[in-house]
């Protein structure tokens, strides 16, 4: 959660001469870097097939694939890999997005080595969060769309 200090109401905005009091904009600089916060905008934009890894968790990743179909695979498993997140995983496009697990985890109830996949063609835009829960075990704890598995 965001945390703001409040404004130093108690000292003067302007100074004589009008300029903004440095307390002030310090203030301002530091609302404004807390609203950075909130703006996410994807770390990664892949137009094709796209192996992920270890590096990739936390980040926010889009696929612009048009009517194409592309495909994502997870990275494999680690003990301290526990309780990562990685996503949301955007599908912009009307193509199918397939998002695979490695041969040994599986994703939600998928088989083990499976995936799940979105291509709905009347939406354009549909997204999928996940955690890893398990030695094997990938959740899906987010998203948007019909994400089917196998």
């Amino acid at each position: 959660m965001l945390r703001q200090q409040p404004p130093p109401i108690r000292i003067e905005m302007l100074d004589i001469d009008g300029n903004i009091n440095p307390v002030w904009v310090r203030w301002f600089q530091d609302v404004g870097k807390g609203l950075d916060k909130f703006r996410q905008t994807p770390d990664e934009v892949h137009t094709t097939n796209e192996t992920l890894t270890s590096k990739d968790y936390g980040k926010i990743i889009l696929f612009n694939i048009g009517a194409s179909n592309a495909a994502c695979i997870l990275p494999t498993i680690k003990t301290s890999d526990l309780y990562c997140v990685i996503g949301p995983i955007y599908r912009y496009g009307t193509g199918r997005l397939t998002i695979s697990a490695d041969s040994l985890s599986r994703i939600e109830y998928s088989s083990i080595g499976g995936s799940i996949w979105c291509d709905e063609p009347q939406r354009a835009a549909a997204n999928v969060t996940l955690q890893i829960i398990g030695p094997t075990q990938w959740a899906i704890i987010g998203g948007t769309g019909l994400w089917v598995s196998d």
